[in-house]
């Protein structure tokens, strides 16, 4: 599982589930194949949701472009079928692989500039959605503080080569999770709920492209490639069960994801606790 697939590692993630959240959120459309929404969003934080309306499994992915650099470059980059995307594009963050019919959200914080909006996910032919017209340019202006501070958090998933430390349980019920990329190189975090006696080895095992079922779970929220130092929130609507934690990003130098390096995690999410009643 390298090359292409591996790299799409802007792949997977966390998918469909209702969310509810105080802040504006911004929403994207996606389709097979093509993004729909806002042109141009202003700086700070954003919380960003992104609904499924297509047949197939879809991310997007906020990558900042430095100046100089167009969506025409990326698409040239693309079309070398490069084991991975230029070193020069910046990544932000944004809504990880959706299922068909499906929404999730995230929060993430975005620096003026210009952006572009990708999905890496392939399709049954191992290619990229990117390649089949899922990539768009974004406007990020330059906007005044807004002074709202950031989503209060149930708990911290910290990123490094190659694990993933949670600070705490996570219990049912509608949660929001703060990601944390401590390591030297970008990560991303892939929720799976997983089948009955699954576990997410065999979810990568059973793997395949193009939004097949896998016997061994289903996408179920996460966050696409955040780079090293940077953070974002993710709010998911949980149910109890058993679920993965999963970085399918590429090594940039072997090409390896970083899955194969380690970097997964099984889950349990267990019932909320009633509230205690007063005396």
């Amino acid at each position: 599982m390298t090359g292409w697939w591996a790299v799409a590692c802007l792949v997977f993630a966390l998918s469909g589930l209702p969310v509810s959240v105080d802040a504006a959120v911004t929403t994207f459309i996606a389709e097979d194949y093509a993004f729909t929404g806002p042109e141009q969003l202003d700086s700070g934080r954003q919380t960003v949701r992104l609904i499924n309306r297509g047949r197939d499994v879809h991310q997007v992915q906020f990558l900042a472009l430095p100046p100089g650099k167009t969506v025409a470059d990326v698409e040239r980059a693309l079309a070398s079928r490069s084991p991975s995307l230029p070193n020069w594009l910046r990544r932000h963050g944004g809504v990880n692989s959706v299922a068909p019919g499906d929404e999730a959200s995230v929060s993430i914080q975005l620096e003026p500039g210009d952006y572009l909006l990708l999905c890496g996910i392939p399709d049954v032919a191992g290619r990229p959605h990117a390649m089949r017209g899922m990539v768009r340019a974004l406007r990020v202006v330059e906007a005044a503080p807004s002074g709202e501070p950031a989503p209060r958090a149930d708990a911290t998933l910290r990123l490094n080569d190659f694990a993933f430390a949670l600070s705490g349980p996570l219990q049912a019920g509608s949660r929001t999770v703060h990601l944390v990329n401590d390591g030297p190189q970008a990560h991303e975090v892939v929720l799976i709920r997983l089948a009955e006696g699954a576990s997410a080895k065999e979810f990568i095992a059973r793997y395949r492209p193009g939004g097949l079922p896998n016997s061994a779970g289903r996408e179920a929220g996460g966050l696409t490639g955040l780079d090293p130092g940077r953070e974002g929130y993710v709010h998911l609507e949980l149910e109890p069960g058993r679920y993965g934690l999963l970085c399918f990003l590429a090594d940039p130098v072997t090409g390896a994801p970083h899955f194969s390096r380690g970097m997964w995690m099984d889950i349990e999410v267990k019932q909320a606790l009633p509230a205690a009643e007063g005396p």
